[in-house]
């Protein structure tokens, strides 16, 4: 139950021995998030793995703070496997058999350690650089642009401002290491790879959904200042060790209840619109084989 680069199956890797509808590299970008809409219809599951997040999510505010931490973790970790989860079932709606809700949960399970392996790279490798830029780039850059007459601060925001940037980059560039580790069953570093790959095909389209999705992220920070419920956090978080740590990511706020349901439906809209652009992306140029 792999979906693959064409280039990275043993043998044939087109569209029919991957046993995938051809109509998938032909839909528009308006026809992909209608088909992304019929995947919580057809596989009811979905709503019960997002809302079981979100139960965890809400269970960092009313515990103690060491058993919130583990929660918290729990959570972050839960969105992603949820992202994973949907792309697993998501295969039927794109040509494939059925799989069966538990057996997709275990396949989910199973490779939560590559996708948990790939953001581990991610945070170490942009924290080491962060770290290099930080102790040995920036003092150099000061050094120069005091020698020629600016001030330090020159440095500072242009270190600042590239460092941002530059993060920034390497975070679109993984958009699709969830779908290559839960949908490709690809390695922690191989599924950095493929993603790596994967956004320099239909950059337009990759990045209209990667637009779409932030135009939906400002509209849930609207949403948490003008119907959040009186006294309701707007942010998960919770008090460990003297420091108030936030736990939302990537939504199931606990402001109200719409608010709650806005993520809920974003982040099972959105987890289809990936997976298939994951497909998409992925056999695009099988299409002649």
């Amino acid at each position: 139950m792999k979906i693959r680069r064409h280039e990275d199956v043993d043998g044939c890797g087109c569209l029919r021995c991957q046993e995938i509808d051809h109509e998938v590299i032909h839909r528009s970008l308006a026809d992909v998030f209608s088909w992304s809409t019929t995947i919580p219809l057809a596989r009811p599951s979905i709503v019960l793995v997002l809302g079981g997040m979100g139960l965890i999510q809400l269970g960092t505010l009313v515990v103690s703070p060491g058993l919130a931490l583990v929660l918290a973790v729990v959570s972050v970790v839960g969105v992603f496997f949820s992202r994973g989860y949907i792309g697993i079932v998501a295969q039927e709606l794109l040509g494939r058999e059925t799989v069966p809700s538990r057996r997709a949960l275990r396949l989910a399970l199973a490779r939560l350690p590559a996708f948990v392996g790939s953001a581990l790279a991610i945070v170490v490798g942009l924290a080491g650089v962060t770290l290099l830029v930080v102790s040995v780039v920036l003092p150099a850059v000061r050094t120069v642009t005091t020698t020629i007459g600016f001030a330090p601060v020159v440095a500072d925001f242009g270190a600042l401002a590239v460092l941002l940037l530059g993060v920034v980059y390497v975070l679109l560039k993984c958009c699709f290491v969830p779908e290559a580790c839960f949908v490709g069953g690809y390695g922690p570093l191989d599924a950095i790879r493929v993603s790596w790959r994967l956004t320099s095909v239909h950059r337009l389209r990759v990045g209209l959904v990667l637009a779409g999705f932030t135009v939906l992220l400002a509209v849930g920070s609207v949403l948490d200042t003008t119907v959040a419920e009186s006294g309701a956090p707007i942010a998960l978080s919770f008090e460990f060790e003297g420091t108030t740590v936030v736990v939302r990511s990537f939504g199931l706020s606990a402001g109200s209840g719409l608010r709650f349901l806005f993520d809920l439906t974003v982040t099972a809209l959105y987890s289809g619109l990936f997976v298939h652009q994951y497909v998409d992306n992925s056999l695009a140029s099988a299409l002649d084989e």
